[in-house]
């Protein structure tokens, strides 16, 4: 595989309910072999792009750019491919790189020129997330990150919103699926959760045609 190309792994869920509070998290793992550090609240934009003809989603592409909600700090794009889904477990072949100024980083336009002309590119549909993460320890050792989303989807073309909440929890390093999903039993036994086999962008896309959220 290619320097800059990693994989990611990771469980996704809607969830029923709201996300928990964060003393509620710390507390689940107690007298168990997880922990649950908190990593703070992130509230971020991505915006997703494509062609008018939806070329980069038929080659099973997402395209999207990532910045801070208050406006200042950097903006990372990145490019994800269809990868390999089983229930709420989704395996993705990711490329990332920081913006420099409106320009595609090298490593994502590479693969973009593939598919889509960089010229053709438009916005999409923009989420609005605002995230509380917890950094996730098997018996001391870093394991997983995990996240409760609540995302607000615009799209570009029609006057609409739509809102949803999701879970993830995504590995670190050579983590196992058996071990995520025995943190994903303990999230479950806090707030429920519901496998989810479908990413934000496809959700949001689909809520939004359909004029609801769900």
């Amino acid at each position: 595989m290619e320097p800059d190309v990693t994989v990611e792994h990771e469980l996704k869920f809607s969830l029923v309910d709201p996300p928990p509070a964060a003393a509620d998290v710390a507390a689940m793992g107690a007298g168990g072999p997880f922990a649950f550090v908190e990593a703070g609240a992130a509230n971020h934009v991505d915006t997703y792009f494509d062609d008018d003809h939806g070329r980069l989603a038929r080659a099973g592409w997402a395209l999207r750019t990532r910045r801070p909600a208050a406006g200042a700090g950097t903006i990372v794009a990145t490019l994800k491919g269809a990868g390999d889904v089983a229930g709420a477990e989704h395996r993705r072949v990711e490329v990332e790189a920081d913006m420099a100024g409106d320009d595609w980083p090298v490593a994502v336009a590479r693969r973009l020129t593939e598919h889509v002309a960089l010229w053709q590119l438009r916005p999409r549909l923009t989420l609005e997330v605002e995230r509380a993460s917890y950094r996730v320890l098997h018996e001391g050792r870093p394991v997983a990150i995990l996240a409760f989303d609540r995302v607000t989807a615009r799209s570009r073309a029609v006057e609409r919103s739509v809102h949803f909440d999701e879970a993830e929890i995504e590995a670190l390093g050579d983590t196992a699926p058996a071990t995520l999903r025995a943190i994903a039993d303990l999230v479950d036994g806090l707030v429920r959760l519901a496998p989810s086999s479908v990413t934000k962008l496809e959700r949001a896309a689909a809520a939004l045609e359909l004029g609801s959220s769900f």
